[in-house]
């Protein structure tokens, strides 16, 4: 019976649900009391706990409140702490490779831009408070003393990059969304000192 079952848990890891679910569908499929633990609280009398691996060191345990388990549960929890683990690495490299590439945009985008551009860019998310809001290209050009090309040019090559939205209000202005946040920090890490 439990073997016929074991397709459940494993099903569960391949649709990404959550661990809580999988945890849960494994009490069921044991009929015993499975938990997963931080190890932080973890009480070892009366339990067998498995550790999920994702890296060096257990990120948690799943623990099953039983001094006994036969072998066929003991394998299939131990797959189980193992495949989820290995989900957990994954999810990380996935999201440090997104960073990374999140990162590389900015600072292409942010290295092909001209001088004026860079103050421009400087000037407007200091404006915005690296978020978003509306701001009028003109001002900002007439503030800075610099053409209003430079900062329509700048906007352009930073939507080209993915890293802001634009939209026109018209006679209202830009819409400017800064979609990602790290270049508030590009800019402010390669812009001048004391130009706006």
């Amino acid at each position: 019976m439990l073997l016929k079952r074991v397709k459940e848990v494993y099903e569960l890891i391949l649709e990404d649900a959550p661990e809580e679910e999988v945890v849960a569908k494994l009490a069921d499929v044991l009929k015993l009391p499975v938990e997963l633990n931080t190890g932080e609280t973890l009480d070892r009398s009366g339990t067998i706990s498995f550790p999920v691996y994702s890296g060096k060191d257990a990120a948690h345990y799943i623990v099953v409140k039983t001094n006994h388990l036969d072998d066929d549960a003991a394998v299939l929890l131990e797959s189980v702490a193992g495949l989820l683990g290995r989900r957990t690495a994954l999810h990380i490299g996935r999201h440090a490779i997104a960073n990374k590439s999140d990162q590389m945009k900015v600072v292409v985008a942010a290295s092909s831009l001209s001088m004026a551009e860079l103050v421009a860019v400087q000037h407007l998310l200091e404006e915005l408070n690296g978020k978003e809001g509306v701001i009028v290209a003109s001002e900002i050009a007439d503030k800075l003393n610099i053409s209003r090309s430079s900062v329509a040019s700048a906007l352009e090559k930073l939507c080209a990059a993915q890293v802001i939205q634009k939209f026109s209000l018209g006679r209202k202005g830009t819409f400017i969304r800064v979609t990602n946040p790290q270049l508030v920090d590009e800019v402010a890490k390669i812009a001048p000192k004391n130009l706006t």
